[in-house]
C-alpha cells in the first residue's frame, strides 16, 4: 500500500485518496506496520474493522466501488448553496448585458422624435457595425482575462473586477444619455467609452463565471447514496455538472424575459430610465458576490501560469512537423538532447485541448448568428407592424422560448433517446444545432423578402413619405420562428459546447474557453 504524495510539476493534478485512517499511520496500539514482512503479518485487530477502510466523505457517504458504479443507477448530486449563490451572481451579470445592449441598436440608429425611439440618428448600417464591434470585442477579451483568472489573479477576483469595470460602464452609459448631458454633446463619446468597459467586463466576467459556479460542486468520486425509498444509487460528478450548466442556461432566459423592461422604458419615458435599470442592478450584483465571499470554494488566486510552459510545449511540437509527441520528454531527450519541465500527461492535456479547440472553431459562425437579434433583426421588426409594442422587445421571445424548450430537451428528449439506447453525443448535439441555426437564418431572408413585397414603402420601409407615419404593412409576429429556432439550436449547441469544454486535462479551462 502506496501512501498518495503530493505531485508537483506543471502536470500535477492533486487527488485526495483518503483510504488508510491516520490512526493506521501513527504509533496508536491499532497501528499497522507497514513495513512488515507478508510472512510476519498477523489478522487485523478487531478494533480495525473493515469498512473503516472504505473512503467517506463529510456526509459520510462511502466511494462507489466499480461493482456498484457499473450496476447502480447513476443520479445528480446534492448541489450546495453556494453554487446557487454563484448561479445567481452570472444570471444577474446576463440581465445587465441584455438589457444594456437592448436599447442600444434603436439608441444609435434612430433619430429622436420618430416613430421609433432613438437618440443619435446614425443609421442602421453604423448602429450594425458598433453593435457588432462590441459583440466582437466582448468575445476577445476573454483571452487575457482567462489568462489572469487562471493564474495569479484568479477567478473570484477576476470576477469582482469584471463586476466594477461593468458596472462602471453601465453608469456611464446612463448619465451620457441622459437630457442634460444629450444636449451637452456628450451621449456619442460617452457611449463609446460605455461600450469599452461594457466589453471588458462583460468579456472577463463571462470568462470565469462558468468555472467559477463549476468550481462550488467539489465532489470529484461517484458515491453510494441511500434514497428515501431505501434504493441504493450513485452519485455521479458528469450528471451533476451538466444539471448545473442546463440550470444556470434555464436562469440565463429566465433573466432575458426581465429585460422586457428596457426597451418599455425607452419607449414611454426615455433611454437614461432604460438605461439606468443595468446600472443599478450591476452595483447590486457586487454585494451577493463580496458578501459570500467565504462561502464560496476555490476563492484564493492560482499558484501558477501555465501559459509559457503551453507555449514551449507548442513551439517544441511545431519545429518537429506540428507532432506534439514529439514534445514529450523522452522525445526531447533523444532528438534534441535537451531535458523538458513537463512530463507526458502535461503533452497528453495540451493534445486534447487542441482537439477540442479545433470543434470550437466553428462557434464564432454560431455566435455571429446568433447576435443579429441583438442588431439587425431589430431593424427588422421596426420595417414591420408591432402594435404598440417596442420593436426590441420582440427578441424576448427567444428568451420566453428557452424557458420551455431548454427543460423539455433536458428531460424528454435526452431520455427518450437514453431509454432507446439511441446515442446522442456531443458533435451530433452540435452539428444538428447548426442546422436549426442555419434553417433560422434562411428563414429571415424570406421574412426580408416578403417585407419588401409589401406596401407602403415595398423595398424603401420607413423612407417614402407614407412610411413616416406608418411601417410596412405586415405582422411582425413572422419573425417569432426565427427566435424559437435560434433558441432551440442553443440548447443543442450551447450547453452543450459548454459541456464538451471540461475535458479531463486541466490546461485548457479557461485558454480555450476564452477562444
Amino acid at each position: 500500500m502506496t501512501v498518495p504524495t503530493k505531485p508537483t510539476g506543471p502536470d500535477c493534478q492533486v487527488t485526495e485518496l483518503a483510504v488508510i485512517p491516520s490512526r493506521l499511520l501513527d504509533g496508536s496500539p491499532n497501528a499497522v506496520d507497514l513495513k512488515r514482512d507478508e510472512t510476519d503479518k498477523e489478522p487485523p485487530s478487531p478494533a480495525v474493522s473493515v469498512p473503516s477502510l472504505v473512503p467517506v466523505n463529510q456526509d459520510g457517504r462511502p466511494v462507489a466501488t466499480e461493482e456498484e458504479i457499473a450496476t447502480l443507477l447513476h443520479v445528480v448530486d446534492d448541489i450546495p448553496s453556494r453554487t446557487w449563490i454563484a448561479c445567481l451572481i452570472g444570471a444577474c451579470e446576463r440581465f445587465v448585458w441584455a438589457a444594456g445592449t437592448m436599447p442600444l441598436q434603436n439608441y444609435i440608429q434612430n433619430a429622436p422624435g420618430g416613430a421609433i425611439p432613438g437618440a443619435l440618428g446614425l443609421g442602421q448600417a453604423t448602429a450594425s457595425n458598433i453593435v457588432n464591434a462590441l459583440m466582437i470585442s466582448s468575445y476577445v477579451t476573454p483571452i487575457p482575462a482567462a489568462i489572469l483568472a487562471d493564474s495569479g489573479h484568479g477567478r473570484y477576483r477576476t470576477l469582482v473586477w469584471s463586476c466594477i469595470i461593468e458596472a462602471i460602464g453601465g453608469t456611464i452609459l446612463a448619465a451620457t444619455s441622459w437630457s442634460g448631458a444629450f444636449e451637452a454633446g456628450a451621449a456619442l463619446p460617452g457611449m463609446i467609452v460605455a461600450l469599452v468597459f461594457l466589453s471588458f467586463g462583460s468579456g472577463a466576467f463571462k470568462t470565469a463565471v462558468i468555472p467559477f459556479i463549476v468550481d462550488q460542486y467539489e465532489e470529484t468520486e461517484f458515491r453510494v447514496k441511500t434514497l428515501k425509498s431505501g434504493e441504493k444509487v450513485v452519485t455521479s460528478r458528469e450528471l451533476t455538472i451538466t444539471y448545473i450548466y442546463n440550470a444556470f442556461f434555464w436562469a440565463e432566459n429566465v433573466v432575458a424575459i426581465v429585460t422586457i423592461a428596457t426597451p418599455i422604458l425607452e419607449r414611454y419615458v426615455n433611454f437614461f430610465a432604460a438605461y439606468l435599470v443595468p446600472c443599478v442592478v450591476m452595483w447590486l450584483t457586487l454585494i451577493p458576490l463580496l458578501l459570500a465571499k467565504k462561502r464560496f470554494a476555490n476563492t484564493k488566486a492560482g499558484e501558477e501560469n501555465v501559459i509559457p510552459a503551453v507555449a514551449k510545449a507548442l513551439w517544441c511540437g511545431a519545429a518537429s512537423g506540428f507532432k506534439m509527441d514529439a514534445a514529450k520528454p523522452a522525445a526531447q531527450l533523444d532528438r534534441k538532447r535537451r531535458a523538458v519541465p513537463w512530463t507526458d500527461s502535461f503533452i497528453d492535456d495540451i493534445k486534447t485541448s487542441l482537439l477540442t479547440c479545433r470543434v470550437l472553431l466553428i462557434f464564432p459562425v454560431y455566435w455571429l448568428c446568433f447576435n443579429q437579434a441583438f442588431n439587425n433583426l431589430i431593424s427588422q421588426a421596426g420595417q414591420m407592424i408591432t402594435y404598440g409594442i417596442p420593436n426590441d422587445v420582440i427578441m424576448v421571445t427567444g428568451a420566453i422560448a428557452g424557458v420551455f424548450v431548454g427543460p423539455l430537451v433536458q428531460y424528454g428528449l435526452y431520455p427518450f433517446l437514453t431509454r432507446r439506447r439511441i446515442r446522442f453525443g456531443p458533435i451530433a448535439r452540435i452539428t444538428f444545432g447548426f442546422g436549426l441555426l442555419t434553417i433560422s437564418m434562411a428563414y429571415t431572408v424570406i421574412v426580408q423578402h416578403l417585407i419588401y413585397r409589401t406596401g407602403p414603402c415595398y423595398d424603401h420601409p420607413l423612407t417614402c413619405a407614407a412610411g413616416r407615419n406608418m411601417p410596412n404593412q405586415i405582422s411582425v409576429c413572422i419573425q417569432l420562428p426565427f427566435y424559437f429556432l435560434s433558441e432551440l439550436a442553443s440548447v443543442f449547441c450551447c450547453t452543450t459546447g459548454t459541456d464538451y469544454m471540461e475535458p479531463d486535462g486541466w490546461i485548457w479551462e479557461h485558454t480555450c474557453l476564452a477562444a
